[in-house]
């Protein structure tokens, strides 16, 4: 099985898969026939994640190719090219698709707000500001001054995963970090939330989506 070997002063393996690609961490000095060894104890969950990621990325093969949009988790058609922004018979008709953001923000995105609100109410922790940002590889922060910042995106994905995504931001208000008591937080009112945050990983194409252009001075 073929797989990038990537070595640094960690003390132990460790293997990912993404986008079909296998890359092995091993530490300084570990001996090639050891991480071999490691690899072939892995193949069959290699395998299963290279298959589920393909099957994934054929799933929204649509939207990857702008052929239509997802809408808190379901697809809808799409149409470029219009003489103004609006839905019609559950499809999306919008001028190009640097409008997708604005479009989203203007129409959907008040669930984010109201969804921070509803969970605050919930946990008992309620953020000084919530903004929405055009994260590149995340779906949202929090900082120490209790800021919450989420990816506009959010609002194509299914509730749950939203949902997820929300009280994980809202957690961090009491714990900072990602400690054990932090993951018991969060699972307090996100019981699936393993489940949540492996699927995810299947709408990470999104945040590299829909981005305006920069202009030249």
């Amino acid at each position: 099985m073929e797989y990038t070997l990537i070595r640094s002063r960690r003390r132990t393996l460790a293997l990912t898969v993404c986008g079909g690609r296998v890359t092995v961490r091993a530490p300084y000095g570990m001996p090639e026939e050891e991480v071999c060894r490691f690899v072939e104890q892995k193949r069959h969950w290699v395998e299963t994640k290279i298959a589920e990621q393909y099957t994934a990325a054929a799933r929204y093969a649509a939207v990857r190719q702008g052929i239509s949009l997802l809408d808190s988790g379901m697809e809808r058609p799409v149409y470029y090219g219009a003489s103004k922004n609006m839905e019609e018979g559950g499809a999306f008709f919008l001028k190009s698709s640097k409008v997708v953001r604005s479009y989203f923000e203007n129409t959907r995105c008040w669930i984010l707000y109201e969804t921070v609100h509803s969970f605050s109410c919930r946990i008992g922790l309620t953020p000084h500001d919530v903004s929405l940002c055009d994260f590149k590889a995340r779906w949202g922060s929090c900082d120490a001054e209790g800021r919450v910042k989420l990816n506009w995106r959010l609002a194509m994905l299914p509730p749950e995963l939203r949902d997820y995504v929300i009280i994980h931001e809202l957690c961090h208000l009491r714990e900072l970090n990602h400690s054990a008591v932090f993951w018991r937080l969060v699972e307090k009112y996100c019981p699936s939330y393993r489940e949540y945050r492996s699927r995810l990983r299947d709408f990470s194409f999104l945040t590299l989506m829909y981005r305006r252009e920069k202009t030249q001075s």
